[in-house]
């Protein structure tokens, strides 16, 4: 469930960022800041990437290097690139073709850092994800425990290096970013819980906890502090909470219906912003749309916008994963991502 919440906080602030530049002014001056709040989904997504990864590799089970990445390739690269397609023949069709170097599109189709972004914004998240993949799934060539260890005192020396040396590439920026503290606390808590050490009490008030932190960080203000302690720390919190909530007791029907959002959110994040944009083009032609309260926007149209990815989930995600593998009786099972 938190994947999709988390997603729909992304496209919220995406879209009414997009309409409050363009269009009509905010109900009032705080509207846009609130908002902007949506961009902590990125770290709620870097922090369940990092659960998901250990939960569907928990200790005790056989690591196959080769099932895993096959998987991970599979799960991020085809929609990917259909997408990224969908972007480069409408923004073609509207008139505002994209200025790419066959080098700056071959980086943004390969998810390589700097180039992640030139052809879906929030594609720049998807490059972390994937190095952060490659080294999971390298790692775990040490064994489950083991590796874990490894990848964490790696990704921390990784980060410390990057306070201590400033060197200004974007892949070493990538490298040394603190977001990748994120994915080791969610590894942490997918570990603490596969390995039955997950405490079973408390978990509400830490989850209530995170909902302050959040809360004071609107209200300290974004830029206090680094995002990972502003956002990341509430992130993890909230996490573990909802984790130690639900190793507790099972979860309620309608946490699991909404659950089913959830495999959707990959999709929606990487639609989403053809979809502001088709939205803008909308909005030009006609002038009563234009003239709407961003917020009175951004809410339909986030819903709308979860409607599509649905389908494409559903209807276009799923059918491409079973015929990219054709020998299996059954298509490979969707491996889960922390990205939307």
């Amino acid at each position: 469930m938190m994947r999709a919440i988390a997603a729909m906080l992304v496209v919220l602030f995406h879209v009414h960022q997009a309409f409050a530049i363009r269009f009509t002014t905010p109900f009032f001056a705080a509207e846009s800041y609130l908002f902007a709040f949506g961009a902590v989904g990125v770290h709620i997504f870097f922090v369940i990437s990092g659960f998901i990864m250990v939960y569907t590799n928990p200790p005790g089970k056989a690591f196959a290097a080769k099932t895993f990445f096959r998987r991970r390739l599979l799960r991020i690269y085809p929609i990917y690139w259909l997408c990224a397609a969908l972007y480069l023949a409408v923004h073609v069709l509207i008139g505002q073709a994209y200025a790419l170097g066959l080098r700056e599109a071959a980086g943004a189709l390969l998810l390589l850092p700097g180039n992640a972004s030139s052809i879906i914004g929030p594609a720049w998240t998807l490059a972390f994800e994937m190095y952060f993949y490659l080294c999971f799934g390298l790692a775990m060539l040490a064994g489950s425990g083991r590796g874990l260890t490894i990848l964490i005192g790696f990704f921390t020396i990784s980060v410390a290096a990057g306070a201590v040396v400033q060197i200004d590439h974007p892949a070493w920026t990538l490298v040394t970013s603190s977001l990748l503290l994120e994915f080791i606390a969610g590894a942490a808590i997918g570990w603490l819980l596969v390995s039955g050490k997950l405490p079973r009490r408390g978990g509400l008030t830490i989850t209530v906890l995170a909902i302050i932190l959040f809360g004071a960080g609107i209200a300290a203000g974004y830029e206090r502090a680094p995002s990972v302690v502003m956002w990341g720390v509430p992130s993890v919190m909230l996490i573990l909470g909802l984790a130690m909530h639900e190793a507790a007791r099972a979860p309620s029907a309608l946490v699991r219906k909404l659950g089913h959002f959830g495999d959707s959110s990959y999709a929606l994040y990487l639609i989403h912003i053809l979809l502001v944009t088709l939205a803008i083009e909308l909005a030009r032609q006609i002038p009563w749309l234009a003239e709407q309260p961003p917020a009175l926007i951004a809410i339909p149209f986030a819903l709308a916008a979860l409607l599509v990815a649905e389908f494409l989930h559903h209807r276009v995600e799923k059918r491409m994963l079973g015929w990219l593998t054709p020998r299996r009786k059954s298509p490979l099972p969707l491996v889960q991502t922390g990205h939307p």
